[in-house]
């Protein structure tokens, strides 16, 4: 069982490190930590890399609980995430395919940051055909219980270093002719232009 941090659509190095477990248990107790996946994700724009944050409330200077942070809806945030990932994919060949329940995501409103997130991984999961199992860790674990169980705690690739990070199979990307390919974007970056499908297979294949 790999015991690790949520993220906000992570980035592809953290789908690779996740496909390979049998269980997966995402840590509620850890701390909340400022620029990092844990509420934000990067696409890619015509532009170039584009970061999408989900705002909290209390701001960035958070300490307590991941399980504790709450929502701030101050602004339209779901509107514009849903707008830009539209706008940024609707030329991609497998965008379509999944925009009804990506929009569905982004139109249902969640009170705690946790919720948001778990069902961003539900959608992901289903997609590429995932077949760890999700527990629930209610209690703090500081140290793995067992020898089978591994706990991440600190996730290496980050919203400042996530593209110096190889990812197993690169793919064409909607603006790679214009930009050229850049690594390790969000799992949305993947699933937009290849398809669960082919994700699923290619990774299937890198266990074997």
């Amino acid at each position: 069982m790999l015991i690790t941090d949520y993220q906000y659509f992570g980035p592809i190095c953290f789908i690779e490190l996740i496909y390979k477990q049998k269980q997966l248990c995402f840590d509620k107790e850890a701390a909340f930590t400022k620029m990092s996946f844990k509420n934000r994700m990067v696409i890619l724009s015509a532009q170039g890399p584009l970061n999408l944050t989900i705002p909290i409330q209390g701001g960035r200077d958070q300490k307590t609980s991941i399980k504790d942070i709450l929502i701030a809806y101050d602004a339209p945030w779901q509107a514009q995430h849903f707008k830009a990932i539209k706008t940024c994919y609707k030329r991609a060949p497998y965008f379509e395919y999944y925009e009804a329940d990506i929009e569905k995501l982004y139109t249902t409103k969640k009170e705690y940051l946790v919720d948001f997130l778990e069902d961003c991984h539900q959608f992901i999961q289903k997609s590429i055909k995932g077949k760890w199992e999700l527990i629930d860790c209610k209690e703090p674990i500081n140290e793995p219980i067992n020898e089978e169980v591994k706990k991440v705690s600190a996730l290496q690739w980050q919203p400042n270093n996530y593209d110096q990070f190889a990812i197993q199979h690169p793919y064409m990307q909607v603006f790679e002719s214009s930009k050229g390919f850049i690594s390790n974007l969000s799992i949305l970056d993947w699933l937009f232009c290849e398809g669960g499908k082919e994700i699923s297979k290619q990774l299937s294949e890198s266990l074997k």
